[in-house]
């Protein structure tokens, strides 16, 4: 099977730019005007931005260990090894955007980066991003001959798995979420991290019926773990958690979370399962890990221990026009870097 980029046509780079520049006015827009325009607020302070943000930096996590994992055993061949890494990069920088978009200001940012509060676990998240993107940058560098990198390919699985891992533990231990407690959140956060990364690898053009195979498994355990969970929560004794989960089967919540369930996870499934437009199932896991971050982060602030009334979430129109300006920015920064790191040729039989 002939695995060479098709060239991206002229109109589909026009469409990016002008999403991009949408993207970027409505971010100008959001600066001017105060996150108001969100659908953010006191109660609830983590939606769309930070999802987009998980997802894109779990995507570039699995795609690192992906290629690192690769150097030990033949997931897969080692010439793929560049494009894996620039998507990684993109996904990385991509999802440094949308935390600044997340936090407000750039300023905001700045003041975390300076503070060196390393007994908050958001710190702790944003310099495991910078290592894991540094990693990244020496592996392609280093990398791009045939050559095995055992040394690089064990860093990066390891900074892939510690910024995924923190990100998750970051969750798991803000108490007045109930939602979030438990280690089931890291373990949904290390599939969330595989399955973007994986679909990622598929839209790249990383046609290896391993990865194919291997994004059906994680697939097939998400969704053994998300019904499990809501099963449970429906069945459980304590009428807080059976609470919470009506609500997220059949609340404000609900059209988030059928979405993920039927189109994030099903139909890709479904269409990988018979080998049938493997880059429109890839896109759709995509968007389904975005879909159950949304859920879980809106399902988890809806009922905190607080006393406070109960809350509901929807993206506004300013953070959607953000989001998708972002993902047509991600397109232009991995068509850019592929033209400065001119990787070497890859095979043409997987």
């Amino acid at each position: 099977m002939d695995t060479k980029r098709a060239p991206v046509s002229t109109t589909a780079l026009i469409a990016a730019i002008v999403l991009a520049l949408a993207g970027i006015a409505t971010w100008i827009y959001q600066l001017l005007q105060g996150m108001q325009v969100t659908a953010l607020g006191q109660q609830v302070v983590w939606g769309l931005y930070i999802a987009g943000f998980f997802t894109a930096v779990g995507a570039g996590a699995g795609l690192l260990a992906l290629t690192g994992l690769s150097e030990f055993s033949p997931l897969t061949p080692i010439a793929y090894r560049p494009r894996l890494l620039i998507l990684a990069l993109t996904s990385f920088i991509i999802g440094g955007l949308f935390i600044t978009l997340d936090l407000g200001s750039p300023l905001t940012l700045w003041r975390l980066i300076i503070g060196f509060r390393f007994s908050s676990l958001m710190t702790w998240d944003f310099w495991l991003l910078v290592i894991a993107t540094v990693v990244t940058l020496a592996y392609l560098w280093v990398g791009r001959g045939a050559q095995a990198q055992k040394g690089l390919g064990a860093l990066g699985v390891l900074s892939a798995l510690a910024v995924v891992v923190v990100e998750g533990w970051m969750l798991s231990v803000l108490s007045a979420r109930p939602m979030w407690s438990g280690g089931l959140v890291v373990v949904s956060f290390l599939l969330g991290a595989t399955i973007a990364g994986l679909s990622l690898a598929l839209i790249g053009g990383i046609s290896v019926e391993k990865v194919r195979g291997w994004l059906i498994a994680a697939l097939v355990l998400n969704l053994v773990l998300v019904l499990s969970e809501v099963l449970t929560g429906l069945l459980s004794a304590d009428p807080r958690t059976a609470e919470e989960m009506r609500l997220l089967v059949a609340g404000s919540d609900a059209p988030v979370f059928w979405f993920h369930l039927l189109v994030g996870l099903v139909l890709p499934l479904a269409l990988l399962v018979m080998n049938s437009a493997l880059k429109w199932a890839a896109a759709l896991a995509v968007l389904g890990v975005v879909a159950e971050k949304v859920w879980l982060l809106s399902a988890g602030q809806a009922k905190p221990w607080l006393d406070l009334p109960e809350a509901s979430y929807f993206p506004s129109w300013v953070e959607w026009v953000a989001f998708v300006g972002l993902l047509a920015l991600g397109v232009l920064v991995y068509l850019g870097i592929t033209s400065l790191v001119k990787p070497s040729p890859e095979p043409k039989a997987a």
